[in-house]
């Protein structure tokens, strides 16, 4: 297994949120994660980003995770977090040079030339050069997401873990987030895993679904096998109609019949 969980199990209190949950994740492709609110998305994208810890194993290369030291998994795995913040007065270049922190040597202070020359070069490819010298605080939502997106790219880790990534974004915004990490999987080859409500969004931009309903994986597999009526049915209680979009001619939603 590339990147993965076996056997997952998490509880809050008394509450099991993850029962039993064991996944594979796709290299170099998109998978999105998907399921009515407290299913275990959330959930589950903290327990493959190691911070919470369940019952289990996550897997990378066939091995436990935990086999690697912290610095050597910040290398392999990057997670932003919903609603993530940064300090009032931190500049775009600051926050984004942040997450060359896995690559630089003990004691280390500063950047390496190849270190700034790297931040500069993604900066300039996920368009937030420009405002470089402006504080995260006063950007746009759209513009605040990107600039997390990119410290997390400086990380230069193999797999990118996001909760929600478009939450609170308008149409405009969800879609060039969405069209930045597809790009990240296809251009770079990066492994791309985040929790999306928004079911066509999933099947337009994701390769991959995961399918969680009551802490367990009821589904895996590809866009094309999974996003079926029967399985949205059986999945999220609803009676649709699919369709093609127009312009992109993915599957999607054409109509919902009311409860």
């Amino acid at each position: 297994m590339y990147f993965g969980a076996k056997n997952i199990n998490v509880c809050y209190g008394k509450e099991q949120v993850l029962k039993n949950v064991t996944l594979s994740i796709e290299k170099g492709k998109t998978t999105a994660i998907l399921g009515i609110n407290g299913s275990g998305k959330s959930t589950l994208l903290k327990v493959l980003g190691r911070l919470i810890k369940g019952a289990g194993e996550v897997v990378f290369n066939d091995q436990p995770l935990t086999k690697l030291s912290h610095r050597e998994i910040a290398r392999v795995l990057a997670l932003l977090p919903q609603s993530v913040t940064a300090p009032a007065d931190i500049t775009v270049q600051e926050l984004v040079s942040l997450g060359r922190f896995p690559h630089q040597k003990l004691m280390q202070q500063h950047l390496s030339k190849e270190d700034e020359a790297f931040v500069e070069l993604l900066m300039r490819e996920t368009n937030i050069w420009e405002v470089r010298d402006q504080k995260v605080a006063t950007l746009s939502g759209g513009q605040r997401q990107r600039v997390f997106i990119t410290m997390i790219l400086a990380q230069d880790s193999e797999i990118i873990l996001l909760d929600e990534p478009t939450t609170y974004l308008d149409l405009v915004h969800q879609l060039d987030i969405l069209c930045l990490l597809k790009e990240l999987a296809t251009k770079h080859h990066k492994t791309v895993v985040y929790v999306i409500h928004d079911l066509n969004h999933a099947a337009r931009f994701a390769d991959n679904l995961i399918l969680l309903k009551a802490g367990r994986v009821v589904a895996q597999g590809t866009v094309e096998a999974l996003f079926t009526e029967q399985t949205l049915k059986e999945c999220f209680g609803l009676d649709v109609t699919l369709g093609c979009d127009t312009f992109t001619k993915s599957l999607m939603i054409t109509g919902v019949r009311d409860a």
